[in-house]
C-alpha cells in the first residue's frame, strides 16, 4: 500500500510539473506563432500618434554615413497569453519592421519572441540573433527545456554589410528571483553582442532591470564583464559603437552614475545620447544628429535612439 501511495504521489508530482512547465511557456511566450514571415501589414499610423512627420529620419540625416537605431521593442510576449494581453499583435511587429527598415543599422533589445520575421521583413544584408547554449539565467532548470526564447538575450542587430565576426556572451551576474525591488531577470540570458565590422565594431546589450541593491550590483559586474571583452578582443584605437538598453538612471540614482561613469572611463566612451535607460556610447567615431523618437506607449514601452556615424571617418578621443 505505501509503495502504491508513493508512485501515485510521485506520478502526481511529474503531472504537476509537466503543468507548472506549460503554464510558464505560455507565460513567456504566449499563443505559439511559428509561421516564418510576417503576413500582416502595419496600417497603424504611428508616426501620428508619435507626433513625428513623414518617415522616421531627420532631413538633416541624409547623405552618406550610416543611420543607425538602437530601440527595446518589448517583443517578449505574444497576445493570448494567460498571464498578460499586452504582447505585440503581428500588425504592431510590422508596423516596428516598417520603422527598423528605415536605418542601416540597427541595434534591438527585447526581441525575444518574433527576430526572424523582422529580419526576413526588413530584409538587411545580414542579421544574427544567435541563443545562448550555455550560462546566464535562462539555463536554469527547469527554462532549459520549458522555455526556449528564455536562452535568448533578445538582442537583434540588423546591418547592410556582413561582418568580419560575431561574439555572444550571457552575463555572469543577475540579481536573482523576482522581488518588490529586484527584478527577475534570471528568467532570461541577458548578456551582448560583439560584432566586427570591416571598418568599426558595435555592441549591443540589455542589462538588468530592477531597483534595489542586487541590481545595482549586478549591473556593476556585467558592464566589468563588457569591459574585459572589448579590452580582450578590440583593439583600442578601432572605431567602436555602442547600443543599449542599461537599465541605469544616472541623472535620478548615485550609484547608477557612478557604475556609467566607471564604464565610460574605463573604455574611453563618449556619450553620445540618453533616454531613459537606453544609451548610445562611441569612440573614435565620427557621430552626427542623435536624436530619440517618441515611441513609448506606441509601438513599444520605449523610446527609440539614433544616431548618424561615419565609420570611415576615425577621430581620436
Amino acid at each position: 500500500m505505501t509503495l502504491v501511495k508513493v508512485r501515485q504521489t510521485s506520478g502526481q508530482r511529474m503531472f504537476l510539473g509537466y503543468l507548472v512547465g506549460v503554464m510558464f511557456l505560455n507565460a513567456c511566450v504566449g499563443t505559439m506563432e511559428t509561421k516564418p514571415e510576417l503576413t500582416a501589414d502595419c496600417h497603424i499610423n504611428w508616426q501620428q500618434q508619435a507626433g513625428i512627420g513623414e518617415g522616421a529620419r531627420s532631413d538633416t540625416d541624409k547623405g552618406d554615413g550610416l543611420q543607425v537605431l538602437v530601440w527595446n521593442i518589448h517583443d517578449r510576449l505574444l497576445q493570448g497569453s494567460i498571464f498578460s494581453s499586452k504582447g505585440h499583435s503581428e500588425e504592431e511587429i510590422s508596423c516596428i519592421s516598417d520603422v527598423v527598415s528605415q536605418y542601416d543599422l540597427v541595434l534591438l533589445q527585447e526581441a525575444f519572441v518574433r527576430p526572424t520575421q523582422i529580419a526576413r521583413y526588413t530584409q538587411h544584408a545580414w542579421s544574427n540573433h544567435p541563443l545562448f547554449t550555455e550560462g546566464g539565467g535562462g539555463d536554469w532548470w527547469p527554462l532549459r527545456w520549458t522555455c526556449e526564447i528564455c536562452l535568448s538575450p533578445g538582442l537583434l542587430i540588423l546591418a547592410q554589410e556582413q561582418p568580419m565576426s560575431v561574439h555572444s556572451e550571457p552575463y555572469e551576474a543577475f540579481a536573482g528571483w523576482n522581488t518588490d525591488l529586484n527584478k527577475a531577470d534570471d528568467f532570461f540570458s541577458k548578456g551582448f553582442h560583439l560584432v566586427q565590422f570591416p571598418k568599426f565594431w558595435v555592441l549591443n546589450s540589455h542589462m538588468d532591470a530592477g531597483r534595489g541593491q542586487d541590481s545595482i550590483n549586478a549591473r556593476t559586474l556585467q558592464l566589468r564583464q563588457i569591459t574585459v571583452a572589448l579590452k580582450q578582443l578590440v583593439p583600442s584605437d578601432a572605431p567602436l559603437l555602442i547600443g543599449m538598453d542599461s537599465n541605469l538612471r544616472p541623472k535620478k540614482e548615485e550609484q547608477d552614475k557612478e557604475i556609467l561613469e566607471e564604464f565610460l572611463n574605463a573604455n574611453q566612451l563618449i556619450l553620445i545620447q540618453q533616454n531613459g535607460p537606453d544609451l548610445i556610447a562611441a569612440r573614435n567615431l565620427r557621430t552626427e544628429h542623435p536624436q530619440f523618437l517618441p515611441l513609448k506607449d506606441v509601438l513599444s514601452d520605449h523610446d527609440a535612439l539614433s544616431v548618424k556615424i561615419y565609420p570611415t571617418e576615425v577621430i581620436g578621443q
